[in-house]
């Protein structure tokens, strides 16, 4: 199973789309967009164009000319009565393509307005990379972010951890124009190589191709003093199972590092079913991979470990080789409430593509990513729960990560930052502090709180104190 397409619909081959009207109440409505004519987007990252349009009561159809170019995976979304958002990824056959519009409401008029793509980020624009665990949430914020904003103005954007239209590990991406591409970064330890050793400074003008990397991992002693954690926000982790499992609903700490090292090989060993464990792992650039090993104090996973040849992307419970009731996978709490609860259903229960379409969002579900937790459930860490309420179940509302939780299994979510304006650790330079810092967006704007939460993460404080939001280290 490579990583999802994102919850679009492709549309290289097509000039229009028809969608059912979406209630107010969208996770992806949550702002309120200004009326513009023309947004700006870039090629190859998930972001949106957002739009107003008269009231509607009907559906919408959305008609784009010229039709999208092959490359494109765009969802037209009505967000509200007055809003359509056209969300995915935007290819261009040119190093400018201005899209004309026309957004047809079936119980009101014609809205025509225009999405001006380029052929990726430009130098002044914030771009990221690395962890999947936060991708979804940072696209989010992209596309927030980004509304209304002319081609002239620094955007955000953020490179997915695979590819989001063909689920490619590794692909080659130019982060920004003019930049040399590099292989895409898969994961948070990956991104943070991308920025430290692989990042260049612009062709043109002042700066760097890569800005930040997403991180689900703290600082690791291999990290170098040039690069700061900002806080963004909190999750925790547990182990998961097939819900019919021969695993035992609960394991102390002890245990998980007598499976991960290999010691304890059977469930009767720990209180289940008398069959071998089957543990399994992330990919090595995972920083859920390299915190839970952390918290369970195992450097390296024993022979008995696998993760599918680099393959098992983290908070991932569709991927066959997890089809299997003795195996363990340590999953995110945050993405795993965002997957069961916020995020649309896939067209199958593989989560594979329907002719390029892997879900479509739905009302009061999030914009980005799908619901891949298949029949994974969550379980308990030295008796305590992972969520409150707990255990989850499919009527389960308003679930949220277990402030009581063992704290080893805690954690902070970050960007990582780096810059010539940097003082080396616990700075952040003085272009990120209106997106990363404690009075920046990411921190302080009411949508990207709602954003956070919306995601399945922990909101934290702004401010500078350690555990605050945009505090960094």
């Amino acid at each position: 199973m490579r990583k999802f397409i994102l919850a679009a619909a492709t549309t290289a081959s097509a000039g229009a789309l028809a969608l059912a009207g979406l209630g107010a109440s969208a996770a992806q409505a949550a702002t309120t967009h200004a009326k513009v004519t023309t947004d700006t987007v870039a090629e190859g990252v998930v972001t949106s164009a957002d739009f107003k349009i008269g009231s509607c009561s009907g559906t919408v159809s959305v008609t784009f000319t010229p039709a999208l170019a092959s490359g494109s995976s765009v969802q037209a979304v009505k967000a509200n009565a007055t809003e359509v958002r056209l969300a995915g990824v935007f290819a261009v056959t040119a190093s400018t393509q201005t899209y004309s519009v026309a957004i047809k409401c079936s119980s009101a008029g014609t809205t025509t307005v225009a999405v001006k793509a380029t052929t990726g980020p430009a130098p002044a624009d914030v771009v990221g990379v690395g962890s999947d665990t936060i991708q979804n949430v940072t696209d989010q914020f992209s596309a927030d972010f980004n509304h209304g904003k002319g081609a002239t103005a620094a955007h955000l954007y953020s490179w997915d951890a695979t590819n989001p239209v063909t689920g490619a590990i590794g692909d080659p991406i130019s982060t920004k124009i003019g930049c040399t591409a590099i292989p895409r970064p898969d994961g948070s330890s990956q991104g943070i190589t991308a920025l430290t050793t692989e990042n260049q400074t612009l062709p043109t003008g002042t700066g760097f191709c890569m800005d930040f990397a997403r991180s689900s991992r703290d600082r690791a002693s291999t990290d170098p003093t040039s690069i700061s954690f900002v806080d963004l926000a909190g999750d925790g982790i547990t182990y998961s199972t097939q819900a019919t499992t021969n695993a035992p609903g609960n394991l102390t700490t002890a245990d998980l590092t007598g499976i991960y090292n290999c010691t304890i090989t059977n469930w009767d060993q720990v209180g289940g079913a008398n069959a071998t464990i089957d543990p399994y792992i992330p990919q090595p650039g995972s920083g859920t991979r390299s915190f839970f090993l952390s918290a369970i104090g195992v450097p390296t996973p024993g022979a008995c470990v696998t993760d599918d040849n680099g393959n098992l992307q983290e908070n991932e419970g569709v991927n066959p080789v997890l089809n299997d009731p003795n195996g363990v996978f340590p999953y995110s709490i945050g993405k795993y409430l965002a997957e069961r609860y916020h995020s649309p259903k896939c067209l199958n229960t593989a989560c594979t593509a329907v002719n390029g379409v892997t879900c479509k969002p739905a009302s009061g579900k999030n914009l980005f990513g799908c619901d891949t937790h298949g029949t994974m459930v969550l379980h308990m860490i030295n008796g305590t729960n992972p969520t409150v309420p707990f255990p989850l179940t499919n009527s389960t509302t308003k679930a949220v990560i277990n402030t009581a939780f063992t704290s080893s299994f805690l954690r902070t979510l970050f960007e990582v930052v780096q810059g010539p304006e940097s003082g080396g650790v616990g700075t952040i330079p003085t272009y990120l502090q209106p997106f990363f810092g404690p009075t920046g967006y990411v921190c302080t704007n009411t949508t990207a709180k709602k954003d956070l939460a919306n995601y399945g993460f922990a909101v934290l404080p702004a401010g500078t104190a350690p555990g605050d939001c945009g505090s960094a280290h």
